[in-house]
């Protein structure tokens, strides 16, 4: 039986791993950024200015751990976007040279942290290409609250599959990364599994991939058993089991749910379907992606 995050010991943690601040192009002072997150009942948050690490020692959590971190801009990708890398952990801002290889940027930008994803696909027009050949990256952020409400290309589902399908066990993550030039606040998260609220054990559980990402609705667990999936979740009118291979995957419309409210379902998947990941989509069209599945 096969069921990641949701059969590991530990609580359920909520935290945003991507945020702007004045500390670079952000409206909000570090400390009015903490306080917002904290009173929304966030577990953790994570600073990641361009180009600098702030000093979360120096503010008050009120219980919300803080984790230090940061965004870079590696050059440069196949359309002439940068590759935007976000490092969580990170201890100091690595220098960048000019000219050089994304994979040089990166390693520099790994040395200094703890974990690292590609931030925004779809805001820089990333290809598979681009992101595939990155290597001391976790994975993806598959849902950015500032790219869906700044330009209308939040998700990045497309070059998730694009890099699962061709061997690469990427991680989705969901984030806000708000820099509050509009509203682009708590709209996307991770919901991770950890038996802690420590920096040590965060870290640990990003990297073990024990978490799921989430625009609004909760999935309450997920078992693979052989052929069959089994999945709980808040209410939510579609339920997905994705396939990045040609023609394989299930919904919930294949055994007659149609779009009536579940809270649970229940797949018989056809035998080599792998990876799947799970999505389910309320009645306000709010997401929550699972980390893919390796069944074999």
């Amino acid at each position: 039986m096969t069921t990641g995050a949701f059969d590991v010991p530990g609580q359920w943690l909520k935290g945003n791993l991507h945020l702007h601040t004045t500390a670079s192009d952000g409206e909000l002072e570090p400390q009015q950024a903490v306080d917002g997150y904290r009173e929304r009942g966030y577990d953790f948050l994570a600073i990641t200015d361009h180009d600098t690490v702030v000093d979360v020692d120096a503010l008050d959590g009120g219980g919300m751990t803080l984790l230090p971190g940061i965004e870079i801009g590696a050059p440069k990708a196949e359309l002439g976007q940068s590759i935007h890398v976000v490092g969580i952990g990170a201890t100091e801002a690595p220098e960048q040279v000019e000219g050089e290889p994304p994979q040089a940027a990166i390693d520099r930008l790994a040395e200094a942290s703890e974990v690292c994803f590609v931030a925004h696909p779809s805001w820089s027009s990333l290809t598979y290409a681009d992101i595939l050949p990155l290597q001391r990256i976790i994975g993806v952020e598959v849902f950015n609250t500032t790219c869906r409400r700044g330009i209308g290309r939040g998700t990045s589902e497309v070059q998730w599959d694009e890099c699962l399908a061709r061997g690469r066990r990427f991680l989705g993550l969901a984030v806000d990364d708000a820099h509050v030039h509009y509203d682009d606040l708590y709209g996307g998260w991770v919901m991770l599994r950890a038996e802690e609220p420590s920096p040590e054990a965060i870290y640990a559980a990003l990297k073990a991939g024990h978490f799921y990402a989430s625009s609004g609705p909760t999935i309450e667990h997920v078992a693979i058993d052989g052929e069959h999936v089994h999945i709980e979740c808040s209410p939510c009118v579609e339920v997905f089991a994705v396939c990045p291979l040609p023609g394989r995957g299930w919904t919930n419309w294949q055994v007659g749910g149609g779009r009536e409210v579940v809270t649970e379902v229940d797949f018989e998947m056809r035998t080599g379907t792998e990876p799947i990941r799970i999505v389910v989509i309320d009645e306000a069209g709010k997401r929550a992606w699972t980390n893919p599945f390796w069944l074999s």
